[in-house]
């Protein structure tokens, strides 16, 4: 195999799979932090196992009128703690990471639920290591939250973006793929919206198993027309079309990591536009980067290409099979182990 063609492979596949090539976990650290109306403040929080035992982050809160009733000084992967803090919102009151060495690039997560029903979620790079927790979120907040949220979540939801490929293959031509990914965002925005709003609601181990069902079915139809047996089916008359159905399935898992954020009370609608913002977003900028490593290794797949051209492969942008079979095989994997999971 030409070495250009390995470099492509390894670089695509590594956009799919970072959390597996980089050096580091891609999970943030999640505190969760419930503020009652006496200022009792309940913190429960979850770390990624990357780190040796005992060198794991303290999570406590800060402030100048804040006492621990009950903390934990001993690091450890999750755990939970209480201080008191002033009721009357005077002083600002932080949670504060602690490690003990560097912080790992770890960026964090912290869901803060207010009890007066407002709840929203501050990210957070590894370099900030103590995030005030403010009274009230303005419009601008929740627009730079939700976004970075969405955004975020899409460029980590490995089989959306294998999906994304895929579509990316059965588009014939330029405004065939605009169509496609158009119609893919336009199902998964409607089920987004429907179950984060709560008017529908789905188990979402069974749509984890269907979305990696529907990267196998449509492997199935690519690996057929590379192999020069073109399939007159649905897929490759109407794309767009098909995109928007797998779409309305795909949105159900967006919802799912949205739910996990949870949305501000006062401000459902824009903290939901938003996130789907965020999404298409990282969803444009994934497919840009696919195009451009394309384009710049378009010359050298034609070049050494020797596979036999059909009228579905003429006009559309080709992968290499050993890509196609590497997708096939992790998508396979996932749709058997979540099955399997329904069950255990």
């Amino acid at each position: 195999m030409p070495a250009f063609v390995k470099v492509i492979c390894t670089f695509l596949l590594a956009l799919c799979f970072h959390h597996q090539v980089l050096s580091h976990e891609g999970r943030p650290v999640y505190v969760q932090v419930n503020v009652g109306a006496s200022g009792l403040y309940d913190v429960r929080w979850k770390i990624p196992p990357v780190m040796p035992a005992g060198e794991e982050p303290i999570i406590s809160v800060q402030g100048r009128h804040c006492e621990a009733l009950q903390a934990n000084p001993r690091p450890s992967l999750s755990g939970q703690s209480q201080y008191s803090c002033d009721p009357s919102g005077k002083g600002a009151v932080s949670v504060v990471l602690s490690y003990a060495n560097n912080n790992p690039a770890l960026s964090s997560l912290v869901h803060l639920n207010k009890h007066t029903g407002e709840s929203f979620s501050l990210f957070n790079g590894p370099d900030t290591l103590q995030i005030i927790l403010p009274n009230q979120v303005s419009f601008f907040d929740v627009a730079k939250q939700y976004v970075q949220g969405g955004f975020l979540h899409i460029l980590s939801g490995f089989d959306h973006l294998l999906f994304v490929l895929c579509l990316m293959q059965i588009a014939l031509g330029t405004r065939s793929l605009i169509m496609t990914i158009t119609g893919f965002t336009v199902g998964h925005s409607i089920t987004l919206a429907m179950s984060s709003l709560g008017w529908v609601s789905v188990r979402i181990d069974v749509v984890e198993v269907l979305i990696s069902l529907s990267i196998v079915m449509l492997i199935l139809e690519i690996t057929k027309a590379k192999l020069g047996k073109p399939s007159p089916s649905l897929i490759w008359r109407y794309p767009a079309l098909i995109s928007l159905g797998f779409g309305l399935l795909h949105g159900f898992g967006f919802a799912s990591a949205l739910g996990d954020l949870g949305l501000p009370q006062a401000m459902k609608i824009p903290a939901l536009a938003f996130f789907n913002v965020g999404v298409e977003l990282g969803q444009l900028a994934f497919v840009g980067c696919v195009l451009l490593m394309l384009k710049v290794f378009s010359v050298g797949l034609k070049k050494y290409s020797n596979i036999k051209k059909t009228q579905v492969m003429q006009k559309r942008m080709e992968f290499p099979m050993v890509m196609l079979y590497a997708i096939g095989a992790i998508s396979s994997y996932w749709f058997i182990d979540r099955s399997i999971s329904l069950f255990i």
